[in-house]
């Protein structure tokens, strides 16, 4: 279990790609639960946050990742519904997001595929189509505001 924190799922996965049997997968995974060492409930929230802070990706990106790493589909909806609980929030990330990519961007581009390659961007991050709308087009000056920090 050492390095990075496992949700059940992938330590069945790992206990079973090893070879266990099953009997030895439920009890190990009991001992682990009891033992504090298997949380689902603090890993899901601890990894959405990472990803929202490091990664700067959106609510629905972040749903795929969590249910691929084996998380329930509940406890996935409260995590993502306590982290991301307005609009605001999720356009405040897909901002920060807009204007890092922005910096990558050539500033000789047309704007409507500046405003595009942003759209297309957020969108792939995991933020829904209207909050990717609304900051390409609605917050360019803003996005666009980064742009010439980096250019000056």
């Amino acid at each position: 279990m050492a390095g990075r924190p496992h949700s059940v799922f992938e330590m069945r996965e790992k206990l079973a790609f090893r070879s266990y049997e099953k009997f030895e997968i439920d009890e190990t995974i009991a001992i682990l639960l009891e033992a504090g060492h298997l949380n689902d409930s603090i890993y899901c929230r601890s990894y959405a946050e990472a990803r929202i802070k490091r990664m700067r990706l959106g609510p629905q990106r972040i749903k795929t990742d969590l249910k691929r790493k084996g998380f329930d589909e509940t406890l996935i909806n409260e995590t993502l519904s306590e982290l991301f609980p307005d609009d605001d929030v999720e356009m405040s990330v897909a901002l920060e997001a807009a204007e890092k990519k922005a910096r990558y961007l050539n500033n000789d581009m047309d704007e409507k595929v500046i405003k595009r390659k942003l759209y297309d961007h957020l969108t792939r991050r995991g933020f829904s189509p209207e909050i990717a709308r609304r900051v390409a087009l609605d917050q360019f000056a803003t996005v666009l505001a980064g742009m010439s920090k980096l250019y000056g």
